[in-house]
């Protein structure tokens, strides 16, 4: 039998950044998803993970709010990249620069990079989830930051994801 525990503020993290995609009118068509994207998500995920784990080791304990809005920065750029090699039929790989420091290079379709270079969506879910954070502190106490963190992440690329391959759609 699997000891599967339910997670209330992983999942009220993951509501915070789908309410931040509706706000930005990024939710008025069924969501895409596609098993490759639902791949390359786990990939890169498991890969930030390890990438944190060796930041963290470093004589840190916790992540500024500049370092987390850079890391979803750095996932909605992995999101154009994701569906662009996808549309290409390339194999999805992940260059790890610019996962803390904000700067990352984005290697995409110029009709997703020239939307996404404009879009405010990765900064309103760093704003939205350090609010969301700060807000219920008391009632997420016991749970494990880097979870809620990488919840809020996994939902950003989703939804960056989707954006992407909207973009994508409307522009053919």
């Amino acid at each position: 039998m699997n000891n599967f525990t339910t997670s209330m503020p992983a999942q009220a993290v993951a509501r915070c950044i789908i309410e931040t995609a509706r706000s930005m009118h990024m939710l008025e068509h069924p969501i895409a998803v596609n098993n490759e994207l639902a791949e390359a998500e786990k990939t890169l995920i498991i890969k930030m993970f390890g990438k944190m784990d060796e930041y963290l080791a470093k004589d840190r304990d916790e992540l500024s709010a500049d370092e987390i809005t850079n890391l979803f920065t750095f996932v909605f750029a992995k999101a154009a990249e994701c569906v662009t090699n996808m549309f290409n039929h390339k194999e999805q790989s992940f260059d790890m620069a610019g996962m803390f420091d904000g700067r990352v290079p984005i290697y995409a379709d110029e009709n997703i990079t020239a939307e996404f270079k404009s879009s405010q969506f990765p900064g309103m879910c760093a704003a939205n989830y350090l609010k969301f954070t700060q807000d219920k502190a008391d009632a997420l106490a016991g749970t494990p930051p880097l979870l809620l963190l990488f919840e809020a992440l996994k939902w950003c690329f989703r939804l960056s994801c989707h954006y992407a391959v909207t973009i994508v759609e409307l522009s053919h």
